[in-house]
């Protein structure tokens, strides 16, 4: 029987590698993560599920940037069911909702490119973000109302190494 997520501690990876990397084998994922008292966890897995999870998110966006391209009906369509997989959209407006659809294709597309899938999540959790501020309607209010009052220029963050 599989179990859905593996985990251990790091220093079991160390102390016995061959039991540890076992647990991988069994996860429906396989993988496992690997907990530290002082840093991020890490999640170990093979480099041909790495390649795989990079490939399924290569072939969703090239089948999603086909049909905006060739169907004008398909960005409306994807925009009536992106909230299967991201259900805190029903509180952003639709305008919206099809503005973070474009930005999710564009970016998995780029991060594709660039090899680093990680840079979807990002995207995600800044959206995720927005839908919590429209959710909340105090705080909507808060932030849209201008205050009549001009506060200056806003200088552009530092750069690091510039």
């Amino acid at each position: 029987m599989t179990t859905m997520h593996a985990e251990a501690n790091f220093s079991e990876l160390l102390q016995k590698p061959k039991d540890t990397v076992a647990l991988m084998q069994g996860s429906a994922h396989r993988g496992i993560r690997l907990h530290r008292r002082d840093d991020e966890d890490l999640y170990l897995t093979t480099a041909a599920q790495a390649e795989e999870a990079v490939q399924v998110v290569d072939s969703t966006t090239r089948i999603f940037v086909a049909m905006m391209k060739n169907d004008p009906q398909a960005v409306k369509i994807l925009t009536h069911v992106f909230p299967e997989a991201f259900p805190w959209v029903r509180f952003l407006p639709e305008a919206a909702v099809r503005e973070f659809l474009v930005e999710f294709v564009e970016t998995a597309r780029a991060a594709v490119d660039l090899d680093n899938i990680s840079l979807l999540a990002p995207v995600i959790a800044a959206w995720k973000s927005t839908a919590l501020i429209h959710a909340d309607k105090d705080l909507h209010r808060e932030l849209t109302t201008p205050t009549g009052e001009d506060l200056g220029t806003v200088e552009p963050p530092e750069v690091p190494g510039e």
